[in-house]
């Protein structure tokens, strides 16, 4: 039963660092998207 909770444990935090990398990368595209917007914006 250790060694069963111990993968479980491992395979949540897989899943936790994988979700956490999508965030990251969904924050950099729209941070990314409105800093090329607001230069649109600035050059009218």
């Amino acid at each position: 039963m250790e060694f069963k909770s111990l993968t479980n444990i491992e395979t949540s935090f897989r899943q936790i660092r994988l979700y956490a990398f999508v965030f990251a990368i969904v924050c950099v595209a729209v941070s990314g998207y409105a800093v090329y917007a607001s230069y649109g914006f600035a050059k009218e």
